[in-house]
């Protein structure tokens, strides 16, 4: 393989990877992905359990709105889009009921456009708001959802990162979701059909060690299959690793050196933040909650289920379609107590707070289940964490964070989108459809 000769070197066969390296292919540059998982995909990991009928995920799940750069793929590729519908619902103490959540949400995010300060965090923003038109529930909402949606905490997250990205979504219909059946997996696919074959190579199960540079020539030291040690140089590198494994560069021997360090990326790093995710799936013998009714409301058509519980508080069904399907999002606080235990452990705490939210017994919840399958992604050593978001005061560091060194050195990953789609699947291939395009623009081209 080392007689390959790349031009370029790409880390990570990621969605952002993969973007790049059919881009730079395509144009004629030789590129050489370097992927230290058994398989691509990132943060995208799709399963098709036997005899179930539709993929389940234990990554990326949703499409928000209609970016074009999955839209365009979905074309492409023939793949199904199913736009999510169904009646969202609450859980409290005394049961379910219909739910507002939205509607309190939206009311403060609504204030937060008009009257939210550049520097403020959301919950500094919140504490100061005085508005006989917004309550103390409608407070709590609007926390609840930076936790679940965004993976932060309330006290950290720049208000200003939030409105950009409210914005961003407004762009693109972000108010319509949409789930794949067949599958991200099949995305992911589509996108790795796009590397020309003559020019590109790709190679899985390999770990990146070390990263030493100079402008104008980067040499790589990794790991093939756990044992057999290598080196390769390019005149450039394009990294897509995920970005609690940059802020860590070099410290422990499970991360990549960078030689020189990346001194430059210092004040980025510092201002953003890595949100943590658990989600447990399981799959039933049927759809048990299809029998039960809120309030007259049949839960049949159940989208989404919110609580204030303390594990798991959403939940969701696979709506629109009829799949004994639910899973559990337990994001920010909930999530890094979660991390600490084995997946067992993680699925067992699942089905009680299931028990919970659904007010049913949980002797019931294991009759009914079939199967759990969940992904701890911040013990996973290639991610460290679900996705970014922006602290307070870091307004503008993600374009920091992204910008090339000494034409060099380019970085890419959902991290360094600065359009306000960090956290987004169609936000990591923009970062690397735009890493793509500063590499042929860059002098050495």
């Amino acid at each position: 393989m080392e007689s390959f000769q790349p031009d370029v070197l790409i880390i990570g066969a990621g969605v952002a990877g993969l973007a790049a390296a059919g881009k730079l292919s395509q144009a004629g540059v030789r590129v050489f992905v370097l992927e230290a998982r058994d398989r691509i995909g990132g943060r995208v990991l799709t399963i098709h359990p036997s005899e179930f009928e539709t993929a389940v995920e234990l990554g990326a799940e949703f499409v928000h709105g209609h970016p074009p750069e999955v839209f365009d793929l979905i074309s492409g590729a023939d793949i199904r889009a199913v736009k999510i519908k169904g009646q969202p619902f609450c859980s409290n103490e005394h049961g379910i009921g219909k739910c507002d959540f939205w509607e309190r949400i939206e009311k403060v995010l609504d204030a937060m456009k008009k009257h939210g300060l550049p520097q403020q965090s959301f919950e500094a923003f919140v504490k100061q708001l005085q508005d006989p038109e917004i309550s103390d529930e409608d407070k709590r909402a609007a926390c609840m959802y930076v936790r679940g949606f965004h993976a932060a905490h309330p006290e950290e997250i720049s208000v200003q990162s939030l409105i950009e990205g409210i914005e961003a979504e407004e762009k693109i219909d972000g108010d319509s979701q949409f789930r794949l059946p067949q599958g991200y997996g099949h995305l992911v696919a589509a996108l790795s059909r796009n590397l020309r074959g003559n020019v590109a190579k790709l190679e899985l199960s390999t770990v990146v060690t070390q990263v030493k540079w100079r402008q104008g020539s980067v040499e790589v030291g990794a790991i093939r299959n756990s044992n057999s040690r290598f080196t390769i140089s390019a005149p450039r590198l394009l990294s897509t690793l995920p970005l609690a494994l940059v802020q860590k560069q070099g410290a422990t021997n499970r991360v990549i050196r960078f030689d020189p360090p990346l001194a430059e990326k210092a004040r980025s790093l510092s201002a953003l933040r890595v949100g943590d995710v658990i989600r447990v799936s399981m799959t039933f013998r049927r759809r048990f909650w299809a029998d039960m009714n809120a309030e007259g409301q049949p839960l049949a058509k159940m989208s989404f289920l919110f609580s204030r519980d303390p594990d798991f508080p959403t939940w969701w069904a696979f709506a629109p379609l009829d799949v004994p399907l639910l899973t559990g999002w337990a994001p920010a606080d909930a999530a890094e107590r979660l991390s600490l235990l084995s997946d067992d452990q993680i699925c067992e705490r699942a089905l009680n707070s299931l028990a919970r939210v659904f007010h049913i017994p949980v002797e019931r919840c294991h009759e009914e289940l079939t199967h759990t399958y969940t992904h701890n992604w911040q013990n996973d050593p290639y991610s460290q964490g679900a996705y970014s978001y922006v602290a307070r005061g870091g307004c503008d560091m993600q374009r920091e964070f992204a910008a090339p060194i000494a034409n060099t050195l380019f970085f890419a990953g959902e991290a360094t989108n600065f359009a306000g789609h960090h956290g987004t699947v169609h936000g990591a291939i923009a970062s690397g459809y735009r890493a793509a395009k500063e590499i042929l623009s860059s002098p050495a081209s």
